[in-house]
């Protein structure tokens, strides 16, 4: 589940294509069609879920019918009562953390971006929630001189699962900044080559371009059913409202990338 319309940040790398035309936000009635066609897991994804209206009772739906709900989340709009949500509603919380300090601000274009993600995470690892906590960093080339940096501080947290590691994507609205943030897939195995040797109480995902880009399905907040291709192209399926949706969602087997299919179970 992905919201397409608006994010609360403005990041130059990213690779959503935000429109924010004036929409009905379907999202309430997306997770009860899923529901309905069995679906396991739901991802809330960028932008920022916790800044939608309809994300809260959404994720609520989702997790009250057994499904496994994930959320992405830069951060900046989690409450300070979203943290007795999260260890109810969501089993596994993906934060963004991209550099540290005033790096990270610069980086995404937010003055007190940092601080508002080290409150959340110091908050999540105080409270000990049940919530499988997991942090999200876009590798590129522009900050690939943090990493390091970073590992040092996801080291100081106790409840910290994984690390998962994407190099940039020069997907659709990436593309135009292409020659400023991608690093190529040599650059990627030597700015993670130290982690070989490492041994975190936390799990390392490392995943280059062409490993996250293929077999993943979206939905947007009206519906509409997509998927990518390695060339960084957006490919429409059809609306999962149609009649003929869970037919077509059965074929598309072959599109699932077995990486990340079984990723969580």
């Amino acid at each position: 589940m992905t919201y397409n319309q608006s994010c609360n940040l403005s990041c130059d790398f990213c690779y959503v294509n935000f429109h924010h035309k004036k929409i009905q936000d379907k999202t309430y009635e997306i997770i009860k069609k899923a529901i309905l066609l069995n679906f396991d897991v739901i991802t809330f994804g960028g932008g920022d879920a916790f800044s939608k209206k309809s994300f809260r009772n959404s994720c609520i739906l989702a997790k009250e019918n057994n499904l496994f709900t994930q959320v992405d989340t830069n951060g900046i709009a989690i409450r300070l009562n979203d943290h007795d949500f999260i260890d109810k509603y969501v089993d596994l919380i993906g934060i963004s953390l991209d550099s540290i300090g005033e790096e990270y601000n610069e980086f995404r274009k937010s003055k007190k971006l940092f601080t508002k993600v080290n409150s959340v995470l110091k908050t999540l690892d105080k409270n000990n929630i049940n919530t499988k906590l997991k942090i999200n960093t876009i590798l590129t080339k522009q900050n690939k001189n943090a990493i390091y940096d970073i590992y040092n501080y996801l080291k100081s947290f106790n409840s910290i699962e994984r690390w998962s590691i994407y190099q940039f994507f020069p997907l659709s609205a990436a593309k135009r900044k292409r020659e400023t943030f991608e690093i190529s897939n040599e650059g990627f195995d030597e700015t993670l080559f130290f982690l070989n040797d490492e041994k975190p109480n936390f799990k390392i995902e490392k995943f280059k371009f062409s490993d996250r880009v293929s077999g993943y399905i979206f939905c947007d907040e009206e519906g509409i059913l997509y998927t990518n291709s390695l060339e960084g192209n957006y490919i429409v399926i059809c609306s999962i409202f149609d009649t003929e949706a869970e037919k077509k969602l059965l074929n598309l087997h072959e599109l699932i990338n077995p990486k990340t299919e079984n990723r969580y179970s």
